[in-house]
């Protein structure tokens, strides 16, 4: 009996805390307002407005990567496709570089006759009649009448070989046209670290294609031309460069042309933040000498040289590491005859200071033979100023 009157009790006290809940939440209903939207649905005026927030003007001197839209419009009709078709083995050009839909399977006479690959890159119009810059490795080995050229415009034209320098993988190619959109050609020599720049190519094929980045360094030398007297003194950037831009145009803000694109560093073969052009100054030094002179033209000035490092500054004596080192003068050479000496230290080429052995090369690659250049240099504890007389760099087969 006492067993049953345990649960009754238990019962009742259930019930009890069940009511008394209830009208606690009774209790806050009632305390606390409903509130139920009911509100009739209005229009209102939205302020919309054809006109941005800040004018171009404005925007360009808040910052100059506000001029891209410009400098684009302005840059992307001088940008050329190059189609081309090559005798090659696949062995020598990249997959991505052949046009999958052209490439053959490769059989049993492919290793008796020439196999052909069509090829595609980038060209820059440097002239209103004509003359187009573009990379070497872009044309090299083409079958002859086998350049094809697409304007931004679309036009198509055939265009010819006017000559190729491997030591700077240069070429230049000629279309017979008239008025057309050349680029403006910079100075290389004021492009510094931190520069807005943007690429115009054709990356896989897509047509006119825009990337912007900064010059992330100077007077790169990548050891990517195979060549005995290559000139490499490649400016660097961020701007995306892929497959096809080869041969394309870096230009800066002011719409100047101020490199070739011309390769990238890369562990996977596409982009990776480390693209490579060649200096506008070299580039159009060696087209205006392949137009005029149908070679190029380039002073020697006739010696063998190193970059300076902190022991040979030690044993000279410098107070600061810098400049080019004199390890050999060429017999009876130009350098010799005006009196530089072995070990001199090469500060400067007509006023420009000259940090690495590319650095020199390219000072004395942009002037022609003949040309007397100032070279500051530093010998015994002093520094002292020496003129030389550039002479001719010889011919060679080495290709």
């Amino acid at each position: 009996m006492k067993k049953y009157n345990r649960y009754l009790t238990g019962l009742l006290l259930l019930l009890i805390g069940v009511v008394i809940g209830a009208l606690y939440i009774l209790y806050q209903q009632k305390s606390e307002p409903v509130i139920i939207d009911q509100a009739e649905v209005k229009t209102t005026n939205i302020r919309y407005s054809d006109e941005p927030a800040f004018t171009s003007e404005e925007l360009q001197k808040i910052d100059e990567r506000f001029l891209f839209k410009e400098v684009a419009q302005l840059t992307r009709p001088s940008v050329v496709y190059i189609q081309t078709k090559v005798i090659t083995n696949y062995e020598n050009i990249p997959d991505d570089d052949i046009h999958k839909d052209q490439k053959d399977d490769k059989g049993f006479w492919d290793g008796l006759f020439p196999h052909k690959a069509h090829t595609a890159g980038s060209g820059i119009i440097i002239s209103s009649d004509g003359y187009i810059l573009t990379n070497n490795h872009v044309v090299d080995q083409a079958v002859e009448g086998s350049i094809n050229i697409t304007l931004h415009d679309k036009r198509h034209f055939d265009a010819r070989l006017v000559g190729a320098d491997p030591t700077t993988d240069l070429a230049v190619l000629k279309i017979d046209g008239q008025e057309l959109p050349a680029i403006a050609v910079g100075n290389s020599n004021k492009v510094e670290v931190g520069d807005w720049v943007m690429a115009i190519g054709n990356p896989f094929q897509l047509r006119s294609t825009v990337t912007a980045g900064i010059v992330s360094a100077l007077n790169r030398d990548m050891h990517i031309i195979h060549n005995q007297r290559r000139i490499e003194s490649f400016i660097q950037t961020d701007a995306a460069i892929n497959k096809g831009n080869s041969g394309g145009a870096l230009v800066n803000t002011s719409g100047e042309l101020i490199g070739v694109n011309t390769a990238i560093a890369s562990m996977s073969g596409n982009y990776q933040g480390y693209g490579f052009a060649a200096p506008s100054n070299l580039a159009f030094k060696v087209a205006t000498d392949i137009i005029e002179y149908g070679e190029v033209r380039r002073g020697l000035l006739g010696v063998t040289i190193r970059t300076n490092d902190a022991y040979t500054a030690n044993e000279l004596e410098m107070d600061s590491i810098h400049g080019v080192q004199i390890v050999n003068l060429v017999p009876d050479g130009m350098a010799e005859k005006s009196g530089l000496e072995q070990d001199d230290i090469i500060l400067s080429v007509d006023g420009h200071q000259v940090n690495k052995s590319n650095e020199l090369q390219l000072r004395i690659a942009v002037r022609d033979p003949g040309d007397v250049v100032d070279l500051l240099v530093w010998r015994s504890g002093e520094k002292i100023h020496k003129e030389v007389t550039l002479g001719k760099l010889p011919e060679t087969d080495e290709k």
